[in-house]
């Protein structure tokens, strides 16, 4: 059973406090000489209309369930009563007349901000050092103040592959997984709608569990007072049954292999009100045969001639766009690199990457007779200018050397 749990508020006279802020009367809508049967019943009626399981994922109905279940722990007990009356209507009166009483500050309540989720100061400070209280005080203390936050069902984590060109380009993606669905028999809750309701044994029907000195919501029926015998056959009880999801997601054009897409509340469905919890898409994306990546960046070869390398030129290189027009230096090296600025894939920042363009110069196996003879005058050119060089360098050096 999912179950959550709040704390019940204490008001204490001592320090510099007014007045507390919550009128509970107010709250229940019930007089201030109202009898505990009439309280009782408010709060029953009250409960009943803003309970989580009737308002699954309205935040403010889950906020109005937690202050009518406090109002009723105060106003139900006597000696609380008692005491929230003079602190509220005494206080009330001194901060009317400018003080008085002892109180004179903003009424804070000592357990603000113990509630918040991922906020648990107690429960981290006693793991640390052990104590100073005793296991089981640490378990009814946690109970009492940490538990009160969204009860989330299970997240998803699923894998989806994508071609390069996705990848690049961006792309809307249908994702089919398994998951747990809510029960259509009994809409989530785990019951039918005319299932028959008896007094939760536990609580005997007040829907808050004492441990001196503390005081928690019930697990028996989180809270409401009531409990169901008779469950959803469907579900059994569960108010979930196992199922397929289909989530439609907006892939954004540059991401890569092991980004991660989070889509909220898309996992599994949560019953008795909780919350669905996340769907994590983790994506793959496959090589290409002609581009390399390297983040943002991408590579390519393009195959060029002898001549073309040697005389230069112009040549089409494939681009993610299309193709793109680009000139050959003179006299490019095999493996020599260019780089087309911007010519790559959006990085996280939103700016384009570079295309890096390697030449691959290819030399021809056979040639016909007149493109031999060239090459060999070209290589007698070629030999006889490196024989003047060598030549010149070694009349210079002997001419530094003999001074």
């Amino acid at each position: 059973m999912l179950t959550s749990f709040a704390s019940s508020r204490s008001f204490h006279a001592t320090g510099q406090h007014s007045s507390p802020e919550k009128d509970y009367y107010k709250i229940l809508g019930v007089p201030k000489d109202a009898s505990q049967d009439d309280i009782k019943k408010a709060f029953h009626s009250l409960a009943k209309k803003y309970h989580p399981d009737t308002n699954r994922g309205n935040t403010a109905a889950k906020r109005t369930f937690q202050e009518i279940r406090d109002a009723y722990e105060t106003l139900r007990d006597p000696s609380k009563r008692e005491q929230y009356d003079m602190l509220f209507y005494r206080g009330s009166e001194a901060n009317s007349t400018g003080g008085g009483m002892g109180f004179d500050g903003a009424y804070q309540d000592p357990f603000s901000g113990f509630h918040k989720q991922g906020h648990k100061p107690f429960a981290e400070f006693y793991r640390q050092n052990n104590g100073p209280f005793s296991s089981n005080f640490y378990k009814i203390f946690s109970e009492v103040f940490e538990q009160d936050v969204d009860v989330r069902a299970n997240d998803i984590e699923v894998e989806v592959d994508l071609s390069f060109r996705e990848a690049v380009k961006g792309c809307i993606k249908q994702v089919p997984f398994s998951a747990k669905n809510l029960c259509d028999s009994c809409d989530g809750r785990g019951y039918l709608a005319n299932a028959k309701m008896y007094v939760c044994p536990s609580c005997k029907g007040a829907g808050r569990i004492t441990r001196y000195p503390f005081t928690s919501t019930c697990t028996s029926c989180r809270g409401f007072g009531k409990v169901i015998k008779d469950y959803c056959l469907t579900c059994k009880g569960s108010g979930v049954v196992d199922g397929m999801k289909y989530v439609k997601v907006t892939i954004p054009a540059g991401v890569d292999s092991g980004d991660t897409i989070h889509v909220p509340e898309a996992g599994h469905s949560g019953g008795h009100g909780a919350l669905p919890g996340s769907l994590y898409i983790k994506l793959q994306v496959a090589s290409d045969p002609l581009f390399v990546r390297d983040g943002a960046d991408i590579h390519v070869d393009k195959k060029i001639s002898f001549t073309q390398a040697m005389l230069g030129g112009k040549v089409e290189v494939p681009t993610l766009d299309g193709t793109a027009e680009v000139k050959i230096p003179k006299g490019v090296q095999p493996g020599q690199v260019i780089v087309l600025r911007g010519k790559g894939l959006p990085n996280q920042a939103g700016y384009l990457g570079d295309q890096y363009v390697r030449f691959r110069v290819h030399f021809p196996s056979m040639v016909n007779e007149r493109q031999r003879a060239l090459l060999e005058e070209f290589a007698v050119e070629e030999t006889t200018k490196e024989q003047n060089s060598f030549a010149a360098g070694n009349w210079l050096y002997q001419q530094l050397s003999t001074g």
